[in-house]
């Protein structure tokens, strides 16, 4: 929740306006499911101990949902991208929207800010 309400205030801070669909919006930075896989491995880990199995089980899976977040949506913003050509080369009534389409990927920066905001808000509430 903390990750998508930092995406609706950087929106207001940056747009001036309050946009209540970025609470909802998978897109942007801090990535959500980074912020909760780390917050998870991080629990497990001073919980059960960062020697344990279950901290490497969680610690694995946070690596794999991290990876394949960004993987899943630089793949996703590619075929999009194919579409959009696709609709712009045989509709020309449908090239303003073709082009007006913002592609959807996250980037390094957007995985890793929250991985850490995951992590701050755990090392918070622990």
């Amino acid at each position: 929740m903390t990750a998508q309400a930092v995406k609706v205030l950087s929106f207001l801070v940056v747009e001036k306006r309050v946009n209540y669909k970025r609470f909802v919006q998978t897109d942007g930075s801090p990535n959500m499911h980074s912020a909760t896989m780390s917050a998870l491995a991080l629990t497990v880990g001073f919980h059960d101990g960062f020697d344990s199995l279950v901290f490497t089980l969680a610690l694995c899976l946070a690596i794999m949902v991290m990876v394949d977040t960004w993987n899943v949506k630089q793949a996703y913003s590619k075929q999009q991208e194919v579409l959009l050509l696709l609709i712009d080369r045989w509709s020309s009534r449908h090239t303003a929207w073709a082009r007006s389409r913002k592609a959807l990927s996250y980037t390094p920066v957007d995985v890793l800010s929250g991985a850490a905001l995951g992590a701050v808000i755990t090392l918070l509430l622990l």
